[in-house]
């Protein structure tokens, strides 16, 4: 397979990236494509490149599939999520671009809708992102290049909006990519198509930063209300067995329960109580999984402030689709 084929490879490819959307129905794992599964508790592993972590907002039925494509200086990757929250991100002299791959447009940054938009993320982040459907995304992770226009870009995320054609090539060039990996893995082991696929990305990605009005980091009022949150969830992490009242926090915090309601709701999009329920419910999964050989349900539950076991066993189910006993004998099975 040529570069001109290559250029028009795949009618199902074209078709696809035509609407904008690419599914793992059209992908499989070759030599050139890594395609792998993962639950919600080992999805965190496939993160520390980024130096993030997701916390799950339901456990839901959808499975979580990532394809990743390596590349002499780029690695391209197709992740399907799952409603979750993501804290991080440490890209250290690093870039990652992630392109939305589907129509869903409830996903917010540090309380800032990102929509349709492409999410450029720079060096060090200080990022919350609210993701409460499963998504479908493309990411493209590089060094940083010494050239423009990466080298405009400030520390921290920035939300673009490329003209319409420009996201419509850049939808096209990931799509061709990612399903001729899939499908002639050997035209990928030659170093020159290697180059030249690598380069055609850049090519669509520095178009898509050239097209956009605004290439700054994105600031607004809710630089506040984010770090409000952050000190509430340091408040509630302190001892996770206290649960405070919401005008307890706002106390603590130094602002208007109003204020402390408005500002939950805005970067995590749940109120304070259910915020505290959520890093809770999430921290007795890891402890069931990981903890001391000795642990039990009941202590776990106790040790994170829920008293009353029966309403802690719905809420877990409801949460991750198991009870928490089922949760720590198959920890344990795991470990024998």
């Amino acid at each position: 397979m040529d570069q001109g084929l290559f250029d028009t490879a795949g009618d199902g490819a074209q078709r696809t990236a035509l609407d904008g959307l690419l599914s793992f129905q059209g992908l499989k794992p070759s030599a050139a494509l890594e395609l792998q599964s993962y639950d919600i508790d080992h999805f965190g592993e496939s993160e520390r490149y980024a130096g993030a972590s997701s916390m799950p907002l339901s456990a839901g039925a959808t499975a979580i599939k990532r394809a990743r494509l390596s590349l002499p200086v780029l690695t391209l990757s197709l992740v399907k999520t799952f409603p979750r929250i993501i804290r991080g991100y440490d890209l250290a002299h690093a870039i990652a671009v992630a392109v939305p791959m589907d129509h869903v447009t409830s996903t917010r940054i540090n309380g800032q809708s990102i929509g349709s938009s492409i999410l450029v993320l720079k060096g060090r982040s200080d990022c919350l992102v609210y993701e409460p459907a499963g998504r479908l995304w493309a990411v493209a992770y590089f060094s940083l290049p010494g050239r423009e226009p990466w080298s405009q870009l400030d520390d921290g995320y920035h939300l673009l909006s490329p003209a319409s054609d420009v996201l419509a090539s850049l939808h096209r060039s990931i799509s061709t990519t990612l399903e001729t990996a899939a499908h002639d893995p050997d035209f990928l082991n030659e170093p020159t198509s290697r180059t030249a696929v690598e380069q055609s990305l850049f090519v669509t990605m520095d178009a898509a930063i050239r097209s956009n009005a605004n290439r700054g980091p994105m600031h607004s009022t809710t630089d506040s209300y984010q770090r409000i949150v952050a000190e509430m969830e340091r408040l509630i992490r302190h001892d996770l067995a206290i649960w405070h009242k919401t005008t307890e926090l706002a106390e603590r915090v130094g602002v208007s329960v109003r204020t402390l309601q408005s500002a939950t709701q805005a970067i995590c999009g749940m109120s304070p109580h259910r915020y505290s329920r959520v890093l809770r419910l999430w921290s007795v999964r890891k402890q069931l999984r990981t903890g001391p050989a000795r642990r039990s349900v009941k202590a776990c539950a106790i040790g994170h402030g829920f008293w009353h076991l029966s309403e802690f066993a719905a809420s877990y189910r409801a949460a991750f689709g198991e009870l928490p006993s089922e949760t720590l004998h198959r920890s344990k099975r795991e470990v024998i």
